[in-house]
């Protein structure tokens, strides 16, 4: 109930692409194409994922030091 209306649809053809070409879980594609739908940024701490996608993903620390 607390999350009600928060939910999205992915779309799996897109996030299966952004896995086999990362090499990262399907599970952790499908927040990355989530932040590209929105044109944000993820912030993780996920290294993998930060190396595969460093256009979408950054660590707590670098968004902190480029936003604030």
């Amino acid at each position: 109930m607390f999350m009600a209306g928060n939910e999205f649809e992915m779309n799996s053809s897109k996030v299966l692409v952004l896995a086999q070409s990362s090499g990262c879980s399907a599970y952790d594609c499908e927040f990355v194409s989530l932040a590209q739908t929105f044109n944000t940024q993820l912030i993780t701490t996920d290294k993998k994922l930060i190396k595969a996608f460093p256009k979408q993903a950054v660590s707590a620390r670098a968004y902190i030091e480029e936003n604030c």
